[in-house]
């Protein structure tokens, strides 16, 4: 069973810690700053890989037959695997 916060506790205000004992509790800068750096690599690289991916779609959908047994003239509203495989 749920109790409810007491209203004494609510007004108290928030606890002061000094610097030091915070650094002991809580890690370091520096171990935000790494995985910041790290997640700032990995979202380059998949943009790059988006990319790249991209490129290579555009360049198969130019080597794909434009007939009227094949791709769709408007490829407008469908999906780039229903664009590879003609709409089937």
């Amino acid at each position: 069973m749920l109790r409810k916060p007491r209203k004494k506790a609510m007004l108290e205000p928030p606890m002061v810690v000094p610097a030091e004992q915070a650094a002991k509790v809580f890690p370091a800068v520096r171990y935000f700053q790494i995985h910041f750096e790290f997640l700032q690599e990995q979202i380059q690289l998949i943009l790059q890989n988006q990319e790249s991916l991209q490129q290579q779609l555009r360049q198969l959908e130019s080597r794909l037959p434009h007939s009227a047994n094949g791709v769709r003239q408007n490829a407008q509203g469908m999906s780039p695997l229903e664009r590879l495989t003609g709409g089937r």
